[in-house]
């Protein structure tokens, strides 16, 4: 790892370890650093469910996303209960604030509340570190995503066409002021 890769790592709020966070009805709650032993199983499963699925993106593109080497990025398993739930990977620095590039809860993580409270985490921590703007990108036929961070206060800056995948647009979202 060169010296910038290792600097940005270490003064990077995100990369801090594992974080434990709250979580509604007693559940233990934490993201941890993502090893190498879950990049697998968490690829495949997100490879099987919309977006990537739609836009037949591959377990092997989604494995290299999660394992290619980048000190901007901190990447997390959301563990649940000690089970692999998700996956969280945020880039810092980014146009003032981090840019969460990825928010993937598995089928049982959904709907309870996960998501709302990674957000959370992710909004003190970028306030507590003076951002100014929280950043997402979430493809235009996820209207489920699309209408979870409009929840959190995120508004549609721009249409990004064929980012992630060649007849699909993304749509990128900011969080301003925070």
């Amino acid at each position: 790892m060169s010296q910038n890769s290792e600097a940005a790592m270490t003064s990077s709020p995100f990369s801090t370890g594992a974080i434990e966070l709250a979580s509604a009805g007693g559940h233990s709650l934490r993201l941890l650093p993502l090893e190498p032993h879950s990049v697998r199983p968490l690829a495949e499963a997100l490879a099987a469910m919309e977006p990537w699925s739609v836009m037949n993106i591959s377990a092997d593109r989604l494995a290299a996303f999660l394992t290619n080497p980048d000190g901007a990025l901190c990447r997390y398993v959301v563990s649940l209960d000690g089970a692999d739930a998700g996956v969280v990977s945020i880039r810092f620095p980014w146009l003032k604030g981090p840019y969460l590039e990825l928010l993937a809860l598995l089928p049982q993580a959904q709907d309870r509340g996960i998501g709302r409270t990674i957000m959370a985490w992710l909004e003190v921590t970028a306030r507590r570190h003076e951002a100014r703007n929280l950043w997402v990108c979430a493809s235009s036929s996820n209207a489920k995503a699309l209408r979870f961070y409009e929840r959190h206060g995120f508004e549609a800056v721009g249409t990004l066409p064929d980012l992630v995948a060649e007849g699909y647009d993304e749509i990128l979202l900011r969080k301003f002021p925070l």
